[in-house]
């Protein structure tokens, strides 16, 4: 976020807090030209960008969807992984290729479009196959034969071979989520993006202002279990300082902070609820090896081992974070014990010297973020001890997911180091799908690119021994350090903070709030 749209984002919150008044605890009513309505403000860490669960773009994107649009099952509150029922009243796994599943009768679609039927999955789970669409999550349905309808609210999911996170990151996920046929297939061109054509959760799309704001309000036509909230406001603030000071002076009402601050709410606040959950995410240190100052496998080995992660993460957290030793996290299967490559700045100097490099300038980007800006000066401090230096890039998180994309233009071809962050779901088959050659250009920023790799990646999604499939998960991040582009850096966790009249509901690692199950207090 930059000045200008900070200080517009402020005054949108200001503004906001002087046409209202505060409940104690910070939940808001609305002014008595709203009618008194009860409206949850949440930070959400960017603008939604594309409300197609096969072309979403990622958890800011997520977290709307959960609450428009239903799906066979969803993620529960708490902190366990697991699945409860949600437009399904059946859904059975008969064998590992076969699911029945049976339809609530009465789900209502907003808008015209009727009532949601077996049709309407068979059309949702079909369509990432469809190579027209270019489904970014196709990996999710990859295992999909086809699905057969065989009444109006009845059928089974026919899979062409067994598919471990079928159960765990697609169908209560995102790519499991159902949209409207009649809805699609009536729009201009039959695309859904930030408009979701017809909406079957709790809640739907009322007004929203790119950048500033997007309000859901109750769907008059939801049958299911009554929220507390007659709206939810979404307000894009990338920057967490921004947030928590807007949290604390009584504008929002629930919202991300930065692990630095973790500390200050642990030490006791009588006015909030701190909640810190261990995050199924990743961040990592990727270098494009596309770009010409970083072909050569000696610069980019040398850059690995010039890294000291745990003294980057010391300088960043002060201990609270440790580091991580691949992409998937603890306690997912696969989770690696160690690096291969570990931090050695004489070698990482004679690597650049074997190299013939000196003098190399380089640009790391990174999107706004508090803690990463201080990790990325510590990592452009320990560049320096070998003869590298670093320009600091911190970006507007669009800019930079644009800026690695090839949809986006040629942005990509001068992106040289990026520290990302990518969100997971709790199976290691959603860590590494991204890295695959059919995502370079895409989410595969790196542009790490190895047909062996994407074949043993497939193998390892459908392979039923469970030592055996997370020992498949280690090489494949074994062969992704080889290749020189990756720094691991740590997983995290997430924290939120809400008003003590509030009590809160998100997926076990954090990352999802449930408007759903949201409470007053």
């Amino acid at each position: 976020m930059n000045r200008r749209e900070l200080l517009k984002t402020m005054a949108i919150l200001a503004a906001g807090a002087s046409s209202s008044a505060l409940l104690p605890g910070g939940i808001r009513m609305a002014s008595a030209a709203d009618g008194a309505q009860k409206i949850l403000r949440v930070q959400n860490d960017q603008d939604i960008t594309n409300l197609d669960p096969a072309n979403r773009s990622g958890w800011y994107d997520e977290m709307v969807m959960f609450a428009i649009y239903s799906g066979l099952c969803q993620y529960q509150d708490g902190t366990d992984w697991g699945w409860q029922l949600d437009a399904a009243e059946k859904l059975e796994q008969v064998d590992p290729v076969t699911i029945h599943f049976r339809l609530k009768p009465g789900i209502l679609w907003s808008g015209d479009f009727g009532e949601m039927t077996a049709e309407d999955v068979k059309y949702s789970y079909e369509r990432f196959l469809d190579p027209t669409l270019s489904a970014i999550y196709a990996s999710d349905w990859a295992a999909l034969d086809h699905v057969e309808v065989t009444s109006t609210y009845e059928g089974i999911i026919h899979l062409k071979h067994p598919f471990a996170p079928l159960f765990t990151s697609t169908l209560p996920h995102a790519s499991g989520l159902i949209i409207c046929k009649k809805a699609v297939q009536a729009s201009k061109d039959q695309k859904i993006g930030t408009d979701p054509l017809a909406c079957s959760g709790p809640y739907r799309i009322g007004n929203w202002t790119p950048r500033e704001k997007l309000t859901l309000v109750r769907n008059e036509r939801w049958r299911g279990a009554a929220t507390d909230f007659d709206q939810i406001q979404l307000i894009p603030i990338g920057d967490l300082n921004t947030a928590e000071m807007a949290f604390e002076a009584g504008d929002l009402d629930m919202t991300k902070i930065n692990l630095s601050a973790v500390a200050k709410y642990q030490q006791g606040n009588g006015d909030a609820t701190l909640t810190l959950r261990p995050a199924l995410a990743y961040t990592w240190l990727g270098m494009n090896v596309d770009h010409p100052k970083l072909k050569d496998l000696r610069v980019r080995r040398a850059i690995q081992q010039a890294i000291d992660v745990p003294a980057v993460l010391d300088a960043g957290f002060g201990g609270a974070v440790k580091p991580a030793y691949g992409l998937v996290p603890p306690p997912l299967p696969g989770a690696r014990g160690k690096t291969i490559y570990p931090y050695s700045p004489d070698t990482a100097k004679a690597l650049l010297k074997q190299a013939g490099v000196s003098g190399l300038q380089l640009r790391l980007d990174f999107s706004a973020s508090t803690d990463i800006s201080t990790i990325a000066q510590v990592i452009q401090a320990q560049l320096a001890e070998i003869g590298i230096t670093l320009e600091i890039n911190q970006m507007d998180g669009a800019a930079f997911v644009a800026a690695g994309q090839e949809s986006a233009g040629d942005g990509w071809k001068d992106s040289q180091l990026r520290i990302t962050t990518f969100t997971t779901a709790p199976d290691p088959s959603w860590v590494t799908a991204w890295f695959t050659c059919s995502q370079v250009g895409i989410w595969n920023t790196q542009r790490t690119c190895e047909e062996t790799w994407d074949t043993l990646n497939s193998e390892a999604a459908v392979e039923q021994d469970a030592a055996k499939r997370a020992a498949m998960y280690v090489k494949l991040q074994d062969k992704l350090e080889e290749t020189g582009a990756y720094v691991f850096l740590y997983h995290g966790s997430n924290a939120w903070v809400t008003p003590t009249s509030i009590k809160g509901a998100w997926t076990p690692d954090g990352q999802w709030p449930l408007f759903r199950d949201i409470k007053r207090v």
